[in-house]
């Protein structure tokens, strides 16, 4: 195929190279921030759509004419770009099929989003709960899978498994990894980091201390927010502070730990009940099975039931009862293989095609 990737590329190259090792041509045309991955995708002719949705979209058309595209794939979050300029592309003809992989979105309908929706080609929804919302709020698109939006790269899957920690001081030791803030967000652990730590388990904290910036949407670096969990860590011997890691050390570094903790809870995050964090298929990489409350996120806990590699508690004092859990910990390792870009991939390629006249 000729593929046209349209949108926020995300972490992982491989969403691209991984269509190139298969025989595919590419170009990119990026509505996130080209800089931060330009440099990880060799030759893929890429170009940045800073322009209203409505000139970018007439330059993709025109990309799509003078490249002779065979389908369009967009792709991922409502707070990238892409909405806008793939619904300006379906608005203005777009010449070819195009498929949406929509990953995450504010629960809150709007007119991109239902053109890109209800006009794309094909929609790949991120599960089975996310599919079946946006089939009560618009009409179905014409075609449509569910494939997981941000599975790990096979390579990272690499490195020596390490021995668990609880197995020499035996207490539990749980993982937090990513954005952490202060401000009252589904980032603040604050209050679980504490609840863990009076309870004697162990809480390590890879973490990327942010803040919002109201007026671009950015997460800026808070040396503010750093130096209270700092306090934390200081007053606590159960709460250790970790610099962040690069993802071929997840394995390493990590395999150390008993489960990794997502997501706090937030009343003001709506998407909660369909999401699928994508620090998830991180932490099983390395072999760590995730720790989730009964009923706090549907979506995650169905699909990590069916795997197995989920420890499932009503109260902490349940959680740091059960850790650590070796079933779980077993099916988190036997999961990982099944849970790659790799793995997925197959599947896309299937669907864009299917997706073709």
């Amino acid at each position: 195929m000729r593929l046209l990737v349209l949108g926020g590329l995300g972490p992982y190259p491989e969403r691209l190279t991984t269509f190139l090792a298969h025989g595919h041509q590419l170009w990119y045309a990026s509505t996130h921030y080209l800089p931060a991955v330009q440099d990880q995708i060799g030759g893929i002719p890429a170009l940045s759509l800073d322009d209203a949705p409505d000139a970018s979209a007439v330059r993709l058309v025109e990309l799509v004419s003078s490249e002779r595209i065979d389908a369009v794939y967009s792709l991922l979050n409502v707070w990238d770009g892409s909405n806008p300029v793939t619904a300006g592309l379906l608005r203005h003809g777009c010449p070819v099929p195009l498929i949406r992989h929509y990953k995450e979105h504010y629960v809150s309908p709007n007119d991109d989003e239902r053109t890109c929706i209800e006009r794309a080609d094909g929609v790949i929804f991120i599960n089975e709960e996310s599919r079946d919302y946006f089939a009560g709020i618009y009409q179905s698109p014409a075609s449509s899978t569910c494939l997981d939006a941000d599975p790990i790269p096979s390579r990272y899957l690499k490195g020596t498994l390490q021995p668990k920690l609880s197995w020499s001081d035996r207490r539990p030791h749980l993982l937090v990894a990513g954005t952490v803030t202060t401000d009252g967000t589904r980032y603040d652990y604050r209050s679980l980091v504490r609840g863990l730590a009076e309870r004697r388990a162990h809480v390590h904290l890879y973490a990327h201390f942010r803040r919002l910036d109201p007026s671009t949407g950015w997460m800026l670096r808070d040396e503010a927010a750093e130096a209270e969990y700092g306090v934390l860590a200081a007053e606590s011997g159960y709460v250790h502070l970790h610099p962040p890691i690069p993802p071929d050390q997840f394995v390493e570094e990590w395999s150390r730990y008993d489960a990794g903790l997502l997501h706090v809870s937030d009343l003001n995050d709506h998407f909660r009940p369909f999401n699928f964090p994508n620090r998830y298929t991180a932490y099983i990489a390395a072999g760590v099975p995730i720790a989730l409350a009964t009923g706090d996120m549907p979506a995650m806990e169905r699909h990590l039931q069916t795997l197995g590699a989920v420890v499932v508690y009503d109260e902490l004092a349940d959680l740091v009862e059960r850790l650590p859990d070796p079933a779980a910990a077993a099916a988190a390792l036997a999961a990982r293989e099944g849970l790659t870009w790799e793995a997925v991939y197959p599947a896309l390629e299937a669907f864009i095609r299917s997706c073709q006249p």
